[in-house]
């Protein structure tokens, strides 16, 4: 008898870690569980009494790095490329960027010019944040806050403003509580690389190749800031789903699991915190599994990323530790 592995949830990451399980080479048996009757997670759109879609969950994705590259591959291999609606470089909502404080609507810097003047909620020019991350000394730190990575390195009135900004508008959590390590991993590896951000983004930090498309170049050529779907961005889930159905996985639906619980007074409808020292948390969970030998792999938003890039990258890594595979690059 073939081997089964059964996915518990069918939002975005258990429906990527059943995609990449129905097409390795040695396909096993696998059943999607999920306890409610669609498909999809946190990704939900509807349309208006006028046709506008409305997304009830993320609105847009991002092609950046190897994560946002797969994600479009996905998208190419699943047949919506026609459907892509992208955000381009030169659009005004990617060339303008506003900041809420002081019961005002500011507009961020962009250019060269705007970094050489004062810009309103800022007092200073932020090239002398710039110059104070090239010359801060390098954290030997294994994690730290978020809020006191960007005082450290960019100076308070930035960490104030913009760093608790961000992850309010992220993680809708505290950058006083939130690692810098797991969940803005690229800022935390380039100094751990180059001694500075500023440096470590600029040459890079030694990441593996990226996959190549038709989209995937198009993105780079218009350098997309972002983008969503015609239907909306659940056409992604939609479309997994009739291929998951054709490739002949069970799909369970209204099957909630029972054997499996959260700790007591933990939240279910909230963005996973990714607090100080979370990475402890993730080797600590990896090494259980590994010393009981339980035949269980992770995915989801709770590990390593709340985006939907992540997600289904999360599902990607997941279905390849679930049958022993090595991860393409």
């Amino acid at each position: 008898m073939g081997r089964t592995v059964v996915v518990l949830g069918g939002g975005i990451s258990g429906l990527a870690a059943s995609y990449h399980l129905s097409r390795a080479p040695t396909a096993p048996k696998v059943v999607l569980v999920e306890g409610g009757e669609r498909l999809g997670g946190w990704i939900r759109s509807v349309r208006g009494p006028g046709g506008a879609v409305f997304e009830l969950g993320p609105r847009g994705i991002r092609p950046a790095g190897a994560r946002g590259a797969r994600t479009l591959l996905l998208v190419s291999e699943l047949g919506l490329a026609s459907e892509v609606l992208p955000v381009r470089g030169d659009h005004p909502a990617a060339r303008n960027r506003f900041l809420y404080a002081g019961g005002a609507l500011h507009a961020l810097p962009a250019g060269l010019r705007g970094l050489l003047r004062p810009s309103p909620p800022f007092s200073k020019p932020l090239l002398w944040a710039g110059l104070r991350d090239l010359t801060a000394p390098q954290s030997r730190d294994p994690d730290e806050t978020v809020h006191s990575f960007a005082e450290r390195r960019l100076g308070p009135e930035v960490a104030a403003l913009a760093a608790d900004s961000l992850c309010r508008g992220v993680f809708a959590g505290s950058s006083q509580e939130l690692s810098v390590r797991s969940c803005f991993p690229s800022l935390f590896q380039a100094e751990q690389a180059h001694r500075s951000v500023l440096l470590g983004l600029l040459l890079g930090t030694g990441q593996s190749s990226q996959p190549d498309s038709a989209l995937i170049r198009q993105a780079r050529a218009e350098r997309w800031s972002q983008w969503s779907l015609r239907g909306g961005l659940e056409m992604l889930p939609q479309a997994l789903t009739t291929h998951l159905t054709e490739r002949g996985v069970t799909v369970l639906r209204g099957h909630p699991a029972c054997g499996l619980s959260l700790q007591a007074g933990r939240w279910k409808h909230c963005i996973p915190q990714y607090t100080l020292g979370h990475w402890r948390k993730l080797e600590s969970a990896a090494h259980f599994l590994a010393i009981h030998r339980l035949p269980l792999t992770l995915a989801g938003a709770s590990y390593d990323g709340v985006a939907v890039n992540d997600c289904i990258e999360s599902g990607r890594q997941a279905a390849a530790r679930a049958l022993g595979l090595e991860l393409d690059p």
